[in-house]
């Protein structure tokens, strides 16, 4: 293996598992909701899971940089060809993506001993630490607390490329980004709400989101 694989590879490594896990939630709708041709023609696509196997195993002699690039893309357009191919199921997925992200949410807290957070500052470092933003040295959220509140901000969003290379369009997976974060938020406390304000999918001039709890 050519690169030192640090705790943040494997911590990036854990948030593209997340992804995949979500989109394999899609895959397993469709296959329950007579779609189970569509979703198995999209997991060969895929090839197999990644879930379960070591990211050094992976890796490889490949350059560790441009291997998690490369895994990002891959998990993204699988679930962007996912929700495509879901068609007029699309308010179902909606549902499945937000229960995802309340399971997400139960995990995230198990993992740490069942600490809860109990403030906005402690409630992000969970978001941060689940939500796949794109690699660590991409444009990532500005957050700002205010007046009990945090607000959320994107003016770059960096998973359009990776939608976009497939016929889903980006107003839906951007529904699909915000309603996981929606679960995953109100998954970490029962006080907390999640609500978008702009979106750079619906022609704003940046992401908005206000996080309340």
């Amino acid at each position: 293996m050519s690169a030192f694989l640090g705790p943040i590879h494997y911590w990036l490594f854990n948030k593209i598992l997340l992804i995949e896990d979500r989109a394999f939630a899609i895959a397993t709708y469709l296959q329950n909701n007579n779609s189970a041709e569509i979703a198995n023609g999209k997991i060969e696509e895929y090839g197999e899971r990644m879930s379960g196997t070591d990211l050094a195993e992976l890796v490889g002699n490949n350059p560790i940089h441009n291997f998690l690039y490369s895994l990002i893309s891959k998990v993204e357009v699988f679930e962007a060809g996912l929700v495509e191919a879901a068609g007029d199921k699309y308010d179902d997925i909606l549902k499945v993506i937000e229960n995802h992200g309340k399971k997400s949410a139960e995990q995230a807290i198990a993992s740490k001993g069942g600490e809860k957070p109990c403030d906005l500052e402690s409630l992000y470092q969970y978001i941060n630490d689940c939500q796949l933003e794109g690699m660590p040295c991409d444009p990532s959220a500005e957050v700002e607390m205010l007046d009990g509140a945090m607000s959320y901000n994107h003016r770059v969003c960096n998973h359009i490329p990776n939608w976009e290379y497939t016929n889903c369009s980006v107003s839906k997976m951007c529904g699909i980004h915000n309603a996981w974060l929606k679960g995953f938020v109100s998954g970490l406390s029962d006080s907390a709400t999640y609500t978008v304000e702009n979106t750079l999918a619906n022609s704003s001039s940046g992401c908005s989101a206000r996080i309340e709890m």
